[in-house]
Parts: structure tokens; C-alpha cells; sequence
């Protein structure tokens, strides 16, 4: 890595404020650019579209997703090159992402959700589960919010999160959720360890310590199992469900915004189909041309 490289995402990091996970994802991205101007002896700066074309060509058989981040990696950067040091071309200028047809993320059911939470014990970590998973499910959280979690960021049923960017949000324990805390809360007293952070942190690990994000998701993957759950169940599914459901009971779709702090609506706005099916069954229901004359509907 060249240090224009390592002060790019010094930026990203000191400036922007992205995720770990982002930045090490765009550092993998910046050093794939690399070896490819390694390869034909050719420095960052002395490229143009042309170079960029070919390099974009060689990953034809990776998934959408991380072609689309590749170039928007490489296009910020470019441009953040070009604010600092007066480079005049940005080689990724005319490089479009790759359109998906988006569709519903995967989510769990009610009952699934219930299977989930009829698996947990008691004693610290039964508590513990079921806390998470409560806690997934009623706010919509991701993951790392959750396990950054300490116990007095959680007051009156309501807790300030801070997401992506440094941008935060608020939003609310159910009751389910804040009985399932009140249960754990002193188990997790009791097997806190000694330093600072372990006695700040909400949610625990085996050892007293902070639960990891890798801790949550062997967590969710041993309870799938045990539920009998074969649809691919990540700790992001509970925030899809926290989603999904809300649209469905009739959330208004900039709440849901506000509540899952998308910063653009776009990314929200998938969850509206999750309730085209009950709004026609209402339709089908309601409206005397939606019935056939044998009782049955036509929509």
C-alpha cells in the first residue's frame, strides 16, 4: 500500500467516519487496482478509461455486489486524488455500476421468530439469547450497533444509537424486549469481567466480555439449526424482519426510514412489498368488482 493509499482511508475512517468492515472491503479493492497496474508497469496516475475498462472486464464472474463497490472505491478515490493532488483524470468517471433487480431481503416469520425465542434457556445464557434476539428483533438494529451496546445507553425503553457515519438515531425496546433485559440484566452483573469496557457492555460473551459481532452470528446460526430453519438466517435477517413486518402492519415507509437510519429512502423502499399481498387480500375482500360471481375474486 502507497501512502496516498494509506491516507485515503485515513479519510475514510478519520473524516467519513465509514465502517471497518467498509474500509477494509475498499482497501481489498484498492489493492486488486494495484496488482492490475503492477501487472502492465503502469502507476496510478498514468491510466485512463481504457485501463479501467479492461480491469472491470476481468470481474465479470464476481457477484454484483462487490463489482458495484469495487468501482465506487475506485471512482472515490480517483476523485479524492484529484482534489488533493491535482490529478486530472479519473479513469472510473464513465464507470456504471451494474443494475440488480433488487428483491426482498430474507426475513423470518412470526412463528419463526417465536421458535427462535422458545429455544432459549435460563440461567446467563439462556438470558442472554434471548435478550439478543429480542433486542435484534424490536429495533431493527444491525449487529454491530447491538454489540456496541453498553447498559446505560438503554433509558426509558429507548436507545440512541450511532450508525453508519456517526449518524444518530433513535429507537425503542417492546416489552417483550425490556422484560427479557430485566431477566438478564442481573446475570450480567454477575459475570461481567473486571475491565472497564466489559463492565460498561450490554451484552456479554462465555467470558465476561463484550459479545462480537462473529460471536452473534454463531449465536444465530446455532439457533437456526436447532429451529429447523432452512432459509440462510444471518443476524441481519432479524433487522430485514423487524422491517418487513412493521410495512406489514401498516408502518408509514418514512418511519421505517427514520427507524432503520437508511440515509436514503431508495433503500427502504423495498420493504413496501412486503404488504402488496395484504393490501390485495383487502382489495379482493372490500371491493364488489374484485368478486367473481362465484364468490371468488378476480384480482
Amino acid at each position: 500500500m502507497n501512502t496516498r493509499t494509506h491516507d485515503w482511508l485515513e479519510h475514510l475512517q478519520n473524516v467519513l467516519h465509514l465502517s471497518e468492515a467498509t474500509i477494509r472491503s475498499y482497501r481489498t479493492d484498492l489493492a486488486a487496482w494495484q496488482d492490475f497496474l503492477s501487472e502492465f508497469n503502469l502507476s496510478e496516475e498514468d491510466v485512463s478509461s481504457t485501463e479501467a475498462r479492461i480491469f472491470m472486464s476481468r470481474m465479470s464472474r464476481m457477484a454484483v455486489a462487490t463489482v458495484n463497490r469495487r468501482i465506487s472505491a475506485l471512482k472515490s478515490y480517483y476523485g479524492w486524488c484529484r482534489r488533493k493532488y491535482r490529478w486530472t483524470v479519473n479513469p472510473f468517471t464513465d464507470s456504471k455500476t451494474i443494475g440488480k433487480g433488487r428483491k426482498l431481503p430474507g426475513y423470518l416469520t412470526y412463528q419463526e421468530i417465536e421458535n427462535f425465542l422458545d429455544l432459549t434457556g435460563d440461567g446467563f445464557v439462556g438470558l442472554r439469547d434471548r435478550a439478543l434476539f429480542e433486542l435484534l428483533y424490536s429495533t431493527g438494529c444491525r449487529v454491530g450497533e447491538i454489540c456496541s451496546l453498553n447498559v446505560s445507553d438503554v433509558s426509558n425503553r429507548q436507545i440512541i444509537v450511532g450508525g453508519k457515519g456517526r449518524k444518530e438515531r433513535m429507537v425503542f425496546v417492546g416489552a417483550k424486549a425490556a422484560t427479557a433485559l430485566a431477566g438478564y440484566l442481573p446475570h450480567r452483573l454477575a459475570h461481567a469481567a473486571d475491565d472497564p469496557d466489559s463492565q460498561h457492555a450490554l451484552l456479554l460473551n462465555l467470558r465476561g466480555e463484550r459479545i462480537t459481532s462473529r460471536g452473534v452470528y454463531y449465536l444465530v446460526q446455532r439457533y437456526a439449526e436447532l429451529a429447523n430453519i432452512t432459509k440462510k438466517v444471518t443476524p441481519h435477517t432479524f433487522r430485514h424482519s423487524f422491517a418487513t413486518h412493521i410495512v406489514d402492519e401498516g408502518a408509514d415507509i418514512r418511519t421505517v426510514q427514520e427507524l432503520l437510519g437508511h440515509a436514503s429512502l431508495s433503500t427502504t423502499q423495498i420493504y413496501t412489498h412486503t404488504g402488496i399481498e395484504r393490501i390485495k387480500q383487502v382489495y379482493r375482500l372490500s371491493h364488489p368488482h374484485a368478486r367473481d360471481k362465484t364468490g371468488g375474486t378476480d384480482a
